[in-house]
């Protein structure tokens, strides 16, 4: 749970740390900062009088950790455990800025001015993971993540997933962006936050599998994607894992030529680099005099004789 509140009504001896971890008095602050400050705590007292400073909370289906950096926050959704159908971070504090609105050559009481303080709710503040993870439109969906749901208020036990829960969603009217609130019920806010995420693991798979293939890209299968196979498997949603995920490609397991892991069994890889001459003579790959017959060993010389007489007998 995070809870940095700020305090609505600052008393006169209160001390504000600063960036840099320096205290500060109220009383020592300049005049444009006290203008400031006064700003914020109105606007901190209105919301709290009208009841709108109100705790939210954002779920995590995915198995890694979720986290969006803005300066003013740094929290971390941490990833939903193996036994739980998702993990929870709640925030209840505001966060505040000042925004500037002027030109920097003015005198400074035209400047103090045109300050103004913009407070972020917890349910703004939840939604940057909205937009990181889940996103805008309907083509931001086809590339995020997804596996995210914020609604306003704590979550408890009390939250079932036939409860109905307030989901934020931004709007847009006449170029103007507005929050407002829809009322949903869990259980399907849950549902498209999974699929979403499903759909995600899905393309991780399909490239992950192209990429094993080809010995150009085979170091981007790394441990996300890993990740990524063993919850799939976890929630039934493929059969098996992946032949990548278990796979450990020794330097004696790939072709000499082009790095791809060596399977086949008759001596040729499949970017025809004879791999075992023997096994390619055998096979009828090759021919008796081909290049790569002169690597046998004496041992293999002999078989690879006896093969040559019985097919020159068999020609009879």
């Amino acid at each position: 749970m995070a809870g940095m509140i700020e305090s609505p009504v600052l008393p006169s001896d209160a001390t504000i740390i600063g960036s840099q971890g320096q205290a500060i008095q109220v009383q020592n602050l300049g005049q444009a900062a006290q203008e400031r400050l006064a700003i914020r705590e109105q606007k901190l007292t209105e919301l709290e009088l009208r009841g709108e400073i109100k705790a939210a909370t954002i779920l995590n289906l995915g198995p890694f950790p979720l986290k969006v950096e803005t300066g003013l926050w740094d929290y971390v959704v941490p990833p939903r455990p193996d036994n739980k159908p998702f993990s929870f971070l709640i925030v209840t504090g505001t966060r505040s800025f000042p925004i500037y609105r002027g030109n920097q050559e003015m005198s400074d009481r035209s400047l103090r001015a045109r300050y103004d303080v913009k407070i972020l709710l917890p349910v703004e503040q939840l939604m940057e993971f909205k937009h990181w993870y889940i996103g805008e439109t309907d083509e931001d969906r086809l590339v995020k993540p997804g596996g995210v749901v914020v609604f306003e208020g704590a979550f408890d036990e009390t939250i079932k997933p036939s409860s109905t829960v307030r989901v934020p969603e931004y709007v847009f009217r006449k170029g103007r962006r507005y929050l407002r609130f829809v009322d949903r019920e869990l259980k399907t806010a849950l549902e498209e936050a999974r699929n979403q995420l499903y759909a995600h693991c899905h393309a991780v798979l399909i490239e992950a599998g192209h990429d094993a293939d080809d010995p150009q890209k085979r170091k981007n299968i790394q441990k996300y994607q890993h990740i990524v196979a063993d919850f799939m498997l976890r929630e039934k949603q493929i059969q098996k894992a992946p032949s990548w995920r278990e796979v450990q490609f020794k330097a004696e397991d790939c072709c000499p030529r082009c790095n791809a892991q060596y399977v086949s069994k008759t001596g040729m890889c499949k970017c025809s680099y004879v791999v075992d001459p023997l096994l390619a003579y055998l096979s009828g790959e090759i021919e008796f005099d081909h290049v790569r017959m002169s690597t046998l060993t004496g041992e293999q010389w002999k078989k690879a004789k006896a093969e040559q007489t019985r097919r020159e007998e068999a020609r009879k």
